[in-house]
C-alpha cells in the first residue's frame, strides 16, 4: 500500500523555491548520499536570529592582579638596587621607606609573577592558595623580623602591610564571580 500526497500545495499558496542536490558522480567514493527529496522552502520567510552575549567578573583576579603589580614594582626595584650579581643578603638597601635585601626582592618578584599568572587566568583556587601562602611568610615576618639570620632585612612594619594585603587578597578571593548574560532577539524578514 502506497500513500501519496502533495504537502506543498497543502502548506502554503506563496512561490516555493526548490533546492536540489548537486549531481554526484558515481565514481567519488567519499561523495556523500544524495539526499532522499528536495527540499522546499517558501520565498518569503521570517528568520529569528539571537545573540548571547556573557561576560564575568572576578573580584579575586582584580585584587590579586593589583597586589602582585605592586610586588612586582617593589621587588623588581629592590633587586635592582642591591644586585644580583653578588651574596644576597649584601648590601641592604632602602626601596619606600623599608630596608630590603636582594634576596626579598627575589622573593617578591616570584611570588608577584605567580600571583600575576594566576590572576591572568582567573585562577580562584591558585589565588587563595598565593594568598595564604604570602600571608603566612608576612606573619612569621611579623613575629620574627630576623627570619633567616637577618638575611631577608625585613622591618617589622612593611611585613604587617604585606600580611594586610595578603589578607585582602584571600578576602577576595573568597567572593563568587560576578556574572552577567544578555541575550538580543532580532526578526527578520525577507
Amino acid at each position: 500500500m502506497e500513500i501519496q500526497s502533495d504537502r506543498a500545495a497543502i502548506i502554503d499558496e506563496r512561490d516555493r523555491i526548490v533546492v536540489a542536490a548537486s549531481p554526484v558522480s558515481p565514481d567519488d567514493a567519499f561523495a556523500p548520499p544524495p539526499p532522499a527529496a528536495a527540499v522546499i522552502q517558501p520565498a518569503s520567510a521570517s528568520e529569528t536570529v539571537l545573540t548571547s552575549r556573557s561576560s564575568g567578573f572576578t573580584p579575586g583576579a582584580l585584587v590579586a592582579g593589583i597586589a602582585a603589580i605592586g610586588l612586582l614594582i617593589i621587588g623588581g626595584i629592590t633587586a635592582a638596587r642591591a644586585g644580583v650579581d653578588s651574596t644576597l643578603d649584601q648590601p641592604v638597601v632602602e626601596v619606600g621607606g623599608y630596608t630590603a635585601t636582594a634576596l626579598l626582592g627575589l622573593l617578591e618578584l616570584a611570588l608577584g609573577i605567580a600571583l600575576l599568572t594566576a590572576a591572568i587566568a582567573r585562577a580562584r583556587s591558585v589565588i587563595l592558595f598565593l594568598g595564604i601562602a604570602g600571608g603566612v611568610m608576612a606573619l612569621v615576618a611579623v613575629f620574627q623580623p630576623s627570619v633567616g639570620e637577618g638575611s631577608l632585612a625585613i622591618e617589622r612594619n612593611f611585613a604587617m602591610v604585606a600580611a594586610i594585603v595578603m589578607g585582602v587578597v584571600v578576602a577576595a578571593s573568597l567572593l563568587p564571580t560576578v556574572r552577567r548574560n544578555s541575550v538580543v532577539q532580532r526578526i527578520d524578514t525577507v
